[in-house]
């Protein structure tokens, strides 16, 4: 496993100058981080080698409105699978299957779901940054697997948002002013 990971990021780092090869390498990337059984083996490894997950470099001297996109769309996409492994480092809830995230969630402490509500929110921004392209990423098949592969994230985001909002209206009763310290306020 590490060792196709070696190799994925020697490709990725020699094919900079091809937008395809590097967009394919990143989705590979992203999809190895989405999968369950897969990413806790290697987000340790890929996050000390993080500083090479470099997106699409290409000289735009004529301007060329399509290689201007391919440029904006892998930076963005490459920062976000870059923000995806360190908020995997941080807290393992997105390395968890759906089924286990309510008991997950009822074991954190208040100060952690409200520490993963940050989190997500910037995820959820980064992804809307993307999706702002979508029409572009319409022309190409790899840029919509790009869309594909963030709406994935995006739907997964909100079903543990929607079981960290329950779990926190459940414990609004017994919250106190230290909570209300750590970011959640009441009224």
């Amino acid at each position: 496993m590490i060792g196709a990971l070696k190799f994925m990021l020697e490709r990725h780092i020699s094919n900079l100058d091809n937008w395809a090869i590097n967009l394919k390498g990143l989705i590979i990337f992203h999809r190895a981080l989405q999968n369950i059984k897969v990413n806790r083996k290697i987000f340790k490894d890929l996050k000390s080698k993080e500083h090479l997950l470099h997106p699409y470099q290409r000289k735009n001297p004529e301007n060329k409105y399509n290689i201007k996109m391919y440029i904006e769309l892998s930076k963005q996409y490459s920062n976000y699978v870059k923000f995806y492994l360190n908020v995997s480092v941080k807290t393992d809830i997105l390395c968890k299957g759906l089924k286990t995230i309510s008991s997950d969630v009822r074991a954190l402490k208040t100060s952690e779901i409200l520490k993963h509500y940050e989190y997500f929110e910037a995820m959820i921004v980064q992804i809307f940054d993307i999706f702002q392209h979508s029409n572009f990423c319409k022309t190409t098949r790899l840029f919509s697997n790009v869309i594909f592969m963030c709406f994935k994230d995006l739907i997964k985001i909100y079903k543990i948002y929607y079981v960290h909002i329950t779990e926190l209206l459940e414990r609004f009763p017994t919250l106190n002013k230290d909570d209300a310290s750590k970011g959640f306020i009441m009224y």
